[in-house]
Formats: structure tokens, sequence, C-alpha cells
């Protein structure tokens, strides 16, 4: 049994392969490194673990329990709203209808793992010339349990 948190590497590989318009996709360590959104290359997102937690159930016998995993996908996307007069979410529409398709109802090959669902988006910063965009979504594996 793997006692480790879920792997975003699973979420990463999953936008790679099915998200083909993204440059890049990258984790938690390349996000943290950017110090301000002009370092934000276009079209990349960034997967990043928000929260796990156990289900409020005891372990089953054997020590195995449920662990609810959350994690976000960040987009950064050129803002033209100021050069083409519109809003700065029609430019970034399709590229988060894309994320959100190949990742809504995607079960990840985890233990216990169940269908992702989407719980929120939200437009983090801006500014004129780049836009980041947050997804949030939801599964589940279960860690723990006898070797």
């Amino acid at each position: 049994m793997n006692s480790g948190p879920f792997s975003m590497g699973l979420v990463i590989e999953r936008l790679r392969a099915q998200v083909p318009t993204l440059q890049s996709v990258e984790g938690t360590a390349q996000y943290a490194a950017i110090t301000n959104l002009r370092e934000f290359r276009p079209d990349s997102a960034f997967v990043l673990l928000a929260r796990e937690r156990g289900d409020g159930e005891p372990p089953k016998a054997g020590g195995r329990q449920r662990a609810l995993v959350t994690f976000g996908v960040v987009l950064a996307v050129r803002n033209y709203r100021d050069q083409v007069g519109g809003e700065a979410l029609d430019e970034v529409s399709p590229l988060i209808a894309q994320v959100r398709a190949a990742l809504m109802g995607w079960t990840p090959s985890v233990d216990g793992g169940r269908p992702c669902q989407w719980l929120q988006g939200d437009v983090l910063d801006y500014d004129d010339s780049t836009l980041l965009w947050s997804d949030v979504f939801q599964t589940q594996h279960f860690i723990g349990g006898a070797p």
C-alpha cells in the first residue's frame, strides 16, 4: 500500500496528452519559481496539490483510509483585452474548456481513484498582458494499509 500524497504527475501527464494546445504543463516547483506575471509563458498550465484530507471515517481494518484530494490547474494566457476590445475571458475560454474536458470525469489510476469533479474556477491575477485562471478539481484515493 502507498501512504504518500496523491501524485500530481498523473494530472500533468493527462493534460500533456489531452490538451496539445498547452505550450507546457508543469508542477508546483516551477510555479513557485515565478516571481511576477510577465514571467509566465502564454498557454502554460501548472498543476498544484491544494489539499488532501481524510473523509472523517476511521481507518478500515489494516489501516487503509480514504483521502479526498483537491488540486488546482492554473492557466497562464495572454490578456488581449486592451488590444482587441473584448473580454479577457473570451480569449481563455477555449483553453479552459479543453482542460475541464480532459479532467472532468477522468479517473486517475490510483488505489480507490474516483472520477474527477470540477469545484470552481477563478481569475487569480492579471495585468495588461497576462491573465491567470485557476480551476479546482476533486478526486480521491486510498492510503495506508498493511504491507
